[in-house]
């Protein structure tokens, strides 16, 4: 199927591309919808050539999404339910972007079902773990131990994204306003961070070293023993060090300490609302997810009365 569509349609992507860019959406996100847009206008346009955006029903919409060039990869497997999600997320915030912008008349795709994608639940620490955890590192002594030990308080004490964490420099650290700035945060929005009291002392302890270590040639807050910006896959391994160290037979990633943020946070207050803006969600329904973990845990205490 040709990646060329009609001028019309053309200028249509570009607007709504446009619109996403404004509202933050990152390149990621803007360049899958973007490729799933492409792939349903060429299969609308397959059916019928003529066709024009303005002239779409409800009833092209569901034939496209019936397509075999649709619900099939090109390896002549089943696309995946997430995959499918995501073209149906981008084709009905295209069409609703058409209508709000005076460009549609009525939304087709406000009467396509999109039912509820199930997640799966996160894998994430309980609090008897993350006691264990820190144990273990407090128990420990030198630069390294003192540069891991920081790295998970950050993620457990703020919520912050892998990515996040590595692109933070030195000069992102307030401690006078108890801030940690992020520069990098998903959808290219800053965002900040509150530094609770444990971590500003853990910050400012660890600042005295890094400062030490220069500054010049690498800004970065966390660096590797060759003195540069520490990479994912180097959390990742000090991560998989720490947790065989305590004891704890679990598979977790660095994103996992996201999620366990979240999940204790919503544990204490169970505010939703509060959730959402710690962890910068954009969507409330995101956030959703961390009400079913927690009771989870309620039901498995409940048992144990």
């Amino acid at each position: 199927m040709t990646n060329e569509i009609p001028r019309e349609w053309a200028q249509w992507l570009a607007g709504f591309e446009e619109s996403q860019q404004a509202q933050g959406r990152s390149d990621k996100t803007r360049l899958a919808y973007g490729r799933e847009l492409r792939l349903l206008i060429g299969v609308l346009l397959q059916r019928t050539p003529t066709l024009q955006p303005a002239a779409v029903t409800v009833n092209d919409l569901l034939q496209a999404l019936a397509n075999e060039a649709i619900v099939m990869t090109c390896r002549g497997t089943l696309r995946s339910p997430a995959t499918l999600h995501r073209l149906k997320a981008a084709m009905q915030q295209f069409f609703a972007w058409a209508f709000q912008t005076g460009r549609l008349d009525e939304n087709p795709a406000t009467q396509v079902q999109t039912p509820r994608l199930y997640r799966k639940s996160p894998a994430f620490l309980s609090d008897t773990e993350v006691t264990r955890l820190r144990k273990v590192l407090q128990g420990r002594t030198g630069d390294v131990v003192q540069r891991d030990r920081l790295m998970l308080e950050v993620f457990l004490g703020t919520g912050i994204r892998l990515q996040e964490l590595i692109d933070v420099n030195i000069e992102d650290v307030d401690l006078e306003t108890k801030h940690l700035h992020i520069r990098s945060a998903k959808g290219g929005m800053p965002q900040v961070k509150f530094l609770h009291t444990r971590l500003r002392g853990l910050l400012r302890a660890y600042l005295k070293w890094r400062i030490r270590q220069g500054t010049e040639q690498c800004p970065a807050l966390f660096i590797s023993q060759r003195d540069t910006r520490i990479s994912p896959r180097q959390v990742a391994y000090r991560l998989d060090y720490w947790l065989r160290e305590a004891g704890i037979d679990k598979a977790l990633t660095p994103h996992s300490l996201r999620h366990t943020f979240a999940t204790r946070l919503y544990a204490r207050t169970h505010d939703l609302l509060v959730v959402q803006r710690a962890l910068g969600h954009r969507q409330i329904a995101t956030t959703e997810i961390y009400t079913h973990l927690v009771d989870g845990a309620l039901e498995e205490a409940l048992e144990r009365l």
